[in-house]
């Protein structure tokens, strides 16, 4: 530490200053008090506030803009995150915390908000009386700030990151997840009480759709990917290869806050996941649809088209998925039903009919799943039920 005597206004002063080196440049810097008089008590308040002024100043090279709101430092995050991931994995990551700024407001500072914020805020998502969301979307929530807040600690924006400590009083979700077993599939009244609402509807294209997943178990991209090439003839019995599924590619354009999203129809190459690059062996109303709508096509063609779209578009999950929404009242089905309803109807019929479990996942393309086995598990234990109350009758 130096010290300087300087005179302001006649009086005499004392500068006491001391160096420090800058953790960024790695060049010296000054800082400096001033002090009325020089002896040992003023020279100890001096070092010891000049060891303040270094420590802040070396923070302030690192957290040189503290102030950042939290609109901002999302951009900021999403900015980085959108060079290395999927753009679908990028637009739900937007979406989320577009969301998550709305709610905290976008000019609230983004190192204002603690961990009891965000603690009763997640809680008044997960347990809100009108709108309440699933431990799952609240798990991806708190995903998005985790992430965006360890991007502002890792890039100086902030110093602490609230997120860290968050605990979520998490909602018992059993019932929910019981039901999503048991309305997951269709009843064969439902089943067809959909294809007659369809054909009064005049859409007979999406009826042979869905009778076509019903029939074979694959998922909506998978039949909807379907060339007419794809259905070969072995032994005297029909297959459709499946090495691919029509997904929609997302492509960004515009600002990272403000994004326009360009939608594109593309068949991936191969199917999705290993055990789903499969054959599968086509039941005979199976066939009979492939002979109706191959009919005057080239082998290049998709099988399936939808009839209202423009330039003959294939058919995609979230077109069906409304159209199935809007039938539900009509055909008096209280369910929420999806294209993945028939594929999870197809595995409760198989079970019906006996066919061991590994079986059924190999046909279906699945190698692991949660969701067919407990479907799997629920029919066979209503069959054994029934079994129980007919040997009760003997």
């Amino acid at each position: 530490m130096w010290v300087e005597k300087y005179t302001v206004r006649g009086k005499i002063r004392y500068r006491f200053g001391e160096t420090y080196k800058s953790p960024l440049t790695g060049k010296y810097k000054k800082v400096s008090v001033s002090y009325l008089k020089n002896n040992n008590q003023t020279k100890r308040a001096a070092a010891i506030e000049l060891a303040k002024k270094i420590e802040k100043a070396k923070q302030k090279e690192y957290f040189t803009d503290k102030d950042i709101s939290l609109r901002n430092l999302a951009d900021k995050f999403l900015t980085i995150y959108k060079q290395r991931v999927a753009v679908n994995t990028y637009y739900n990551a937007f979406r989320g915390l577009k969301r998550i700024c709305n709610d905290l407001g976008n000019d609230t500072l983004a190192n204002k908000i603690t961990t009891e914020i965000l603690n009763r805020y997640l809680d008044q998502k997960l347990y809100d009386p009108d709108k309440p969301l699933t431990n799952a979307s609240i798990q991806n929530y708190k995903k998005y700030l985790s992430m965006t807040y360890k991007f502002g600690v890792k890039y100086g924006y902030l110093k602490t990151n609230p997120v860290k400590d968050v605990e979520i009083t998490w909602r018992s979700e059993i019932k929910r997840k019981r039901d999503r077993i048991e309305n997951k599939y269709l009843t064969d009244d439902e089943y067809h009480a959909i294809l007659h609402a369809c054909e009064k509807k005049d859409r007979n294209d999406i009826k042979l759709f869905l009778e076509w997943l019903y029939l074979t178990g694959m998922r909506c991209g998978e039949a909807a990917g379907l060339y007419v090439k794809d259905i070969i003839k072995e032994e005297g019995k029909y297959k459709a290869i499946i090495d691919g599924s029509l997904s929609h590619q997302r492509e960004l354009l515009g600002s990272v806050s403000n994004p326009t999203v360009k939608v594109s129809v593309k068949k991936t190459d191969g199917a999705k996941t290993i055990a789903s690059n499969r054959e599968v062996l086509l039941p005979q109303k199976a066939v009979n649809i492939y002979k109706k709508l191959s009919l005057d096509k080239n082998s290049n063609d998709l099988i399936f088209i939808n009839k209202d779209s423009r330039s003959n578009r294939p058919f995609d999950a979230s077109h069906l998925d409304r159209f199935l929404h809007r039938l539900e009242a009509g055909a008096k089905i209280d369910k929420s039903v999806t294209t993945h309803f028939f594929r999870h109807t197809h595995v409760s019929k198989l079970a019906e009919l006996g066919v061991p479990l590994y079986v059924i996942k190999n046909h279906v393309g699945h190698e692991n799943s949660k969701i067919t086995e407990e479907i799997y598990l629920h029919v066979t234990k209503e069959m054994e039920e029934s079994l129980a109350d007919k040997l009760n009758k003997l």
